[in-house]
């Protein structure tokens, strides 16, 4: 025992001596830049740190047919736990370290390249070079879509090798919290790279291919994504397997989110997910389930996803390219002035159109009305589901659904009631709506009854409504004016 004691410094460091060096290898991977090696290192890690969750799931479960350790006395004479350092948990440990390391290197790479070619743009006077080609991205996306093996003399690969990025997408709960990031910023990185910045055009093949490449497997991406905002309880119970940041479900909520509002932005993803067969399983579970999350974040990111799916367009970018948001890339692309852009627009819009158009019924009046902003759903998802709402029936392309909403009785009654609520934002927000019914030249007898036999309450109410605000609001006081004034005028036919 006292030769135990007296020797257990030399157990730790003759221990701590056969562990991996894990400064090492961070070091190696952070001045590395040949992708298809980082690549190679992130399937290797990532097949390594499965076999480990797998392990321990079955540890826990007492399943397996190996040594069952759970009824094995600890025989603290020998050897002690807190003396002695698990060479499994630091391999694991070191693992993660790399993994993360690995992703987080090519996410540098992809970024340093983008910002040389924009530099190198806006240093030309705007001028694009039609012979330069993205050469890191078109490796990363080579690397994470095709076989990994670097051994072409070897005729098979490891399964976990082939189509590697939608297997990290799938595993998003398994991995290190700083990994997750890096997956969804190198995945948002590829899809926007095309569309944002003054040098989209020469990254434009790069965010074609990719887009193809997801679209090929849209099932299982797209279906990832949204699967995932369910994920928060599941990320709870599964805490330890991803490492720290943070509660799990949450975040990988926020990022699946954000892959899924970058995929969105390309025609071809959007179309597919706005086909009838795709609503019950890849649309309606936002407006039936996911702003209604008690979490804030994951109900405004859903909220900020169903904006998209109903507009067709993402929030205006700013930043690098980088995993927030999907909005997209590096700035200078969203300007309306832009030819392309427009074009661009006008096509996102029509696909918006037409799908709100086919999906009357179920999203509009089963759900918007119904169920977003009823006095049933919470502040936020009520106030932001009558933003989104105005958002639509003011566009142009929607004119078909506009006209369709005003001339029905029950909508008016429905937009009467949110115009007295006890909230000032959610009362303002409500009188953008109710506008569109007085300024309807052609309102239906049962519009222009429900109208008029309350105008005199309606006028005196609307008088003194956000009063504060016509001093520095100019068209919001122009525009209430004119609604009181069509309201005095309005005559039941004879």
């Amino acid at each position: 025992m006292e030769n135990s004691q007296a020797f257990g410094w030399l157990m730790k460091s003759a221990v701590s001596a056969l562990l991996p060096t894990a400064n090492t290898n961070i070091n190696a991977i952070e001045g590395c830049n040949d992708i298809s090696v980082l690549v190679d290192g992130v399937a290797h890690d990532f097949e390594t740190l499965l076999s480990a969750v797998s392990s321990s799931a079955a540890a826990a479960g007492g399943g397996g047919g190996g040594v069952n350790t759970a009824n094995v006395p600890n025989d603290k004479s020998a050897s002690s736990s807190s003396d002695v350092p698990s060479t499994e948990t630091n391999n694991n440990n070191s693992t993660k370290d790399n993994l993360t390391a690995r992703l987080d290197r090519i996410k540098t790479l992809l970024y340093e390249e983008r910002s040389a070619s924009s530099a190198a743009v806006t240093n030309n006077n705007g001028s694009i070079s039609l012979n330069w080609t993205p050469g890191v991205a078109t490796e990363v996306f080579k690397c994470f879509t095709t076989n990994n093996n670097n051994d072409t003399t070897t005729t098979t690969s490891t399964p976990i090798q082939q189509d590697l990025l939608p297997k990290l997408l799938q595993n998003l709960p398994s991995l290190p919290f700083e990994a997750r990031k890096s997956i969804s910023a190198i995945f948002n990185y590829l899809l926007v790279c095309g569309l944002d910045g003054v040098d989209a055009i020469q990254f434009a093949s790069v965010s074609t291919a990719f887009a193809a490449y997801v679209l090929q497997r849209a099932a299982l991406i797209i279906g990832t994504f949204v699967h995932c905002h369910d994920c928060k309880s599941q990320g709870k119970s599964e805490g330890g397997s991803g490492g720290g940041g943070g509660d799990n479900g949450v975040d990988i909520t926020l990022l699946c989110g954000s892959m899924l509002r970058s995929s969105l932005r390309h025609a071809s993803i959007y179309q597919w997910v706005l086909e009838d067969a795709n609503c019950e399983q890849l649309v309606y579970p936002f407006l039936d389930e996911y702003v209604h999350d008690p979490n804030f974040d994951v109900s405004s990111d859903a909220l900020e996803t169903v904006r998209v799916m109903f507009t067709g367009l993402a929030a205006p970018a700013g930043g690098g390219g980088g995993s927030s948001g999907g909005g997209g890339g590096v700035d200078g692309y969203n300007d309306d002035t832009d030819t392309a852009y427009e074009e661009y627009k006008q096509q996102m819009e029509g696909i918006a159109a037409e799908f709100l158009e086919r999906t009357y019924d179920p999203i509009i009046m089963d759900r918007m009305n119904h169920k977003c902003i009823s006095s049933n759903a919470n502040y936020m998802t009520r106030r932001m589901s009558l933003q989104l709402l105005s958002t639509i029936l003011l566009n142009r392309s929607n004119f078909n659904v506009m006209m369709k909403y005003i001339s029905s009785s029950q909508n008016l009654v429905t937009i009467l009631c949110l115009l007295r609520d006890p909230s000032p934002h959610i009362t303002l927000d409500a009188f953008q709506v109710f506008k569109i019914f007085v300024a309807n030249p052609g309102k239906p007898p049962e519009v222009v009854k429900i109208l008029f036999d309350n105008k005199v309450k309606l006028i005196k109410y609307l008088s003194g409504l956000h009063k504060e605000r016509e001093g520095s609001d100019e068209q919001y006081r122009d525009e209430k004016g004119l609604v009181i004034a069509t309201l005095e005028g309005l005559e039941l036919e004879s």
